[in-house]
């Protein structure tokens, strides 16, 4: 309940905002309007109020809210030495029996929007939050008490969190983030503590059909609707239709609201997103895929692909599972670009000689070496992360769909 935010928050009297982004700008709004008398203090080197001794000022706060982006392993910060929290974990403490949490390598964002289509459509109150783009406490006063809060939640917002949502849904877990975190156990341990601190009455979805409460109690069911993804409207996976028609029967929802959900669904941008048709070929943007794991599942779900362009920052991610899939897969073209692209390359051309390896400067250099050679479909979906060249992996797609844009059909 917000009156109850406002007042565990109120017991400080200076509150450091630790990296000024997105959420931490949300945070620091929010407490401007709710407790004009609280002292607020900004940590981020980027800030003009800071300098680079900027660290210091988390000696000078009695608590410390800090956004996802920042890595204490990087810094070399205990989180033990200070009084730290986050949105997130604020927004699990006062409203956790509202909230439905969702987290996973991959398909967050497609089945959160879904889930909140789906309450929607019931005549449900709904707010949708979190990694998918809107910070929670831009939203928090809106929130009633009937309200279901659905928040698609990243492993940096998970990480050190003392509460977990009433519904925890994992869709999966691959290696990802190991430039952020000390290995790879560590990543799997923020993903799990939207389940660890659940209690009996809570519901834990994962490993599907499977449903898994805090208590273990474990059953399995038949699933009615045994389809992988809608062609009208866009791909979902079979598995995060699973995972919608468990949650449909757990909020006691219709099959009418269920179908129609799924049928209005339409593809997320970047999310193996159709961008356009040239000379009988088309060309697909999966810029969010950061993995191998869903580079191999867009490759499945399309199944004619027959040039793959693909390539990114290396981030320390092994790519064994990939290269073996693309030495047993029908693609006839491997256009590689960047860090990992280059890697990939250096085993590929020695190891394989029934297909075409092109190495290439730039996704620019990609995309005109896919026209000249593609017969079906091309798919860009880059196995890695977008940023040594990319603000991120929006800005890497918008890039895609231009240069596919300005092809000459």
């Amino acid at each position: 309940m917000l009156k109850n935010l406002i007042s565990d928050l109120q017991q400080y009297k200076s509150i450091g905002v630790f990296g000024f982004g997105v959420e931490g700008k949300s945070f620091y709004n929010f407490v401007q309007k709710y407790l004009p008398n609280t002292e607020l203090i900004i940590i981020d080197k980027k800030h003009s109020s800071c300098d680079e001794n900027y660290l210091n000022k988390l000696d000078e706060v009695e608590l410390i809210v800090k956004s996802p982006g920042i890595s204490l392993y990087n810094l070399g910060i205990d989180y033990k030495s200070y009084k730290f929290s986050s949105t997130t974990e604020l927004l699990l403490k006062h409203f956790k029996n509202q909230i439905i949490g969702v987290t996973g390598t991959k398909g967050k964002s497609t089945l959160v929007t879904l889930i909140d289509s789906l309450l929607k459509n019931a005549g449900k109150k709904s707010v949708l939050c979190g990694n998918i783009g809107t910070p929670a406490f831009d939203i928090v006063e809106n929130i009633e008490d009937d309200t279901k809060i659905v928040m698609e939640l990243s492993s940096h917002q998970l990480l050190h969190v003392n509460y977990s949502p009433h519904i925890a849904i994992l869709t999966n877990l691959f290696e990802e983030h190991l430039d952020y975190y000390k290995d790879v156990n560590e990543y799997y341990g923020a993903k799990f503590n939207i389940f660890n601190h659940q209690n009996k009455e809570d519901i834990f979805i994962y490993n599907l059909p499977k449903k898994l409460t805090h208590g273990r109690n474990v059953y399995d069911k038949e699933l009615a609707y045994n389809v992988e993804f809608s062609l009208q409207n866009g791909f979902i996976h079979k598995s995060t239709l699973q995972i919608l028609e468990i949650l449909k029967e757990i909020l006691v929802l219709n099959d009418a609201v269920y179908l129609r959900t799924i049928h209005e669904f339409k593809t997320l941008p970047h999310r193996l997103e159709f961008v356009q048709d040239v000379k009988g070929v088309a060309y697909i943007n999966d810029s969010i895929s950061t993995i191998p794991q869903a580079t191999i599942e867009a490759v499945k779900i399309l199944k004619n692909v027959d040039t793959l362009i693909l390539g990114g920052n290396d981030r320390g991610v092994h790519y064994d599972v990939l290269i073996d899939f693309l030495q047993k897969s029908d693609i006839d073209n491997i256009i590689l670009f960047s860090d990992t692209g280059k890697k990939i390359y250096d085993t590929l051309h020695v190891k394989e000689k029934q297909k075409n390896i092109f190495l290439q400067n730039n996704l620019q250099e990609c995309v005109k070496k896919a026209y000249n050679v593609s017969k079906k479909i091309v798919l860009f979906s880059p196995a890695a992360s977008s940023f040594n060249a990319y603000k991120n992996f929006v800005e890497r797609g918008d890039e895609f769909k231009n240069l596919v844009k300005n092809l000459k059909g």
